[in-house]
């Protein structure tokens, strides 16, 4: 177990040591800095007034730090966390066999299976840090802007209605969601990774994923009959289930449900880049 802990600590330097790791951390923290300048401009604040005192009333109270910082999350996250998330686990495997260095490290006594399962965690722990670091430095812009204290608003596309939390509780959902939201990309991490496994580019990797996952929102968000008997197969609908955990009644079930399915799915992109991988020949 030591030995274990010790080479994913390895890896994790040799991740984090990449100049491309921390693109992902750069380009969330200059979107972010965009996002608040733009909720945060008079027309914009405005807008936001008029919305609030609708559904809520009393705009001080529940424009806070922590609205801000939830609608700053929500729409970087939208934009941004399936491309980098890719970017990474297409690149860790991939990379390898590009450098000429995959024969190398199986030089060394160790399993595939066991080469495959800790850079696959190093991936799961980079979407964890990267997440929350996007959800602390969203805070962080809320915090400069509006201070400590207030309650939360919460409202995006995915949910029904709008809900509405204290201070206290609505810091811990927050992070609590974003915390989901690393387990939630499962698909993404295990299906990149599972095209690193086979023989080709980290740039083609990354690519077909987010061309994957563009698809299957596009096509799932068209409003045709013709859709609906397929569209629990898709993948995009189920990754908004972290946003249940802001409901102001957390439908469990319906969490652990689709946390599950989309677990699986990821775990099943792992297992079919181990299989692919043990067949390969790395010799030639």
């Amino acid at each position: 177990m030591n030995l274990f802990l010790r080479q994913l600590g390895w890896e994790l330097y040799r991740l984090f040591a990449r100049r491309r790791t921390w693109l992902g951390f750069g380009t969330f923290l200059a979107v972010e800095t965009l996002f608040y300048w733009f909720w945060t401009r008079e027309r914009s604040k405005a807008g936001m007034a008029n919305f609030i005192e609708r559904v809520a009333g009393g705009f001080d109270e529940y424009f806070s730090a922590l609205t801000l910082g939830f609608l700053i999350v929500v729409f970087t996250m939208i934009l941004l966390g399936v491309v980098f998330v890719s970017l990474i686990a297409g690149d860790i495997l991939a990379k390898e066999t590009e450098d000429g260095n995959l024969r190398l490290l199986l030089v060394r006594p160790i399993s595939r299976l066991r080469l495959l399962v800790i850079k696959f965690l190093s991936c799961q722990i980079y979407t964890s840090v990267l997440f929350l670091f996007v959800g602390t430095t969203a805070l962080g812009f809320g915090l400069i802007e509006r201070g400590w204290g207030g309650g939360m608003l919460v409202w995006a596309p995915e949910i029904p209605r709008v809900s509405l939390f204290e201070w206290n509780e609505g810091l811990f959902r927050y992070f609590i969601a974003i915390f989901a939201f690393s387990l939630i990309y499962l698909p993404v991490t295990g299906t990149a990774f599972m095209l690193g496994c086979f023989r080709i580019k980290p740039a083609a990797a990354t690519i077909i994923t987010v061309a994957l996952f563009l698809a299957d929102r596009i096509l799932s968000a068209i409003p045709l009959p013709a859709f609906d008997p397929y569209r629990e197969y898709f993948v995009t609908p189920r990754m908004a289930s972290w946003l249940l955990l802001l409901y102001q009644e957390i439908p469990w079930p319906r969490f652990f449900e689709s946390a599950f399915w989309l677990v699986g799915f990821g775990l099943t992109g792992f297992l079919v880049g181990w299989i692919a991988f043990e067949r390969r020949d790395v010799k030639s």
